[in-house]
């Protein structure tokens, strides 16, 4: 009976350590995770930050407080961008809603308004036929001396100035149609041009009482006598 040979195969343990310490041959790295983490790392440099700006001590202290405000600066910056350049996901486009007229700016001085607003109410075009009569009625009441108009004046504005419930609801007609969108009609250009006329028929009386009044101051000073006269 033969015995076993014995193996001439024997492990060089000085070669295998020299290969494992190289980095070449260490294929498991590529399995291991990272712990490296994009999160932790600017926690830690925020946190570096904010000790070197109040101090370790108030940090440590107020820590919770210091990074909730942060945390509401970054949400409302964020909202800030939205609104800036995507307004469509708050409800709103970023564009004018068309008012179903030509949108000129704003003015009392050389417009022919009377015939205007005759050319609007010819092509039936009732906003701006409502637009042209509240400017129109402004103009007289400016001519009047009621207010001083200026471009960069409010309606609510002239509301004041000419404190009368039938300017009131004039102002609240113009406003409803211009600028909150409601539809006009012929009915509505009627009222306004109804409700103007009252306007302006107040304000001419009116002229008309303080012209009577200073003739009558006039001819009263005129008729006095004379300091001293006997």
């Amino acid at each position: 009976m033969f015995q076993n040979a014995a193996d001439t195969l024997t492990a060089d343990t000085a070669m295998l350590t020299a290969l494992r310490a190289n980095e070449d041959f260490d294929y498991a790295r590529e399995m291991v995770q990272s712990d490296f983490s994009v999160g932790q790392w600017l926690g830690s440099q925020l946190s570096n930050m904010f000790n070197a700006v109040f101090g370790s001590r108030f940090y440590n202290d107020n820590e919770t407080l210091i990074w909730t405000l942060v945390g509401l600066g970054c949400i409302a910056g964020v909202a800030a961008l939205i609104v800036r350049f995507r307004p469509v996901l708050f409800g709103s486009s970023g564009r004018k809603t068309p008012v179903g007229y030509e949108v000129m700016e704003d003015t009392i001085y050389g417009v022919d308004f009377p015939a205007e607003i005759a050319v609007a109410i010819e092509r039936e075009d009732w906003r701006g036929a409502v637009r042209m009569t509240y400017l129109y009625v402004l103009k007289q009441l400016e001519d009047d001396g009621r207010i001083i108009w200026k471009p960069s004046k409010t309606p609510t504005q002239y509301v004041a100035e000419v404190a009368t419930t039938d300017f009131h609801d004039f102002s609240n007609i113009f406003l409803r149609v211009r600028y909150g969108n409601f539809p006009a009609t012929r009915d509505t250009v009627d009222e306004m041009t109804r409700i103007g006329g009252n306007i302006v028929g107040n304000t001419s009386e009116r002229k008309q009482e303080i012209v009577r009044e200073r003739t009558s101051e006039g001819l009263k000073e005129r008729n006095e006598p004379e300091g001293g006269a006997v």
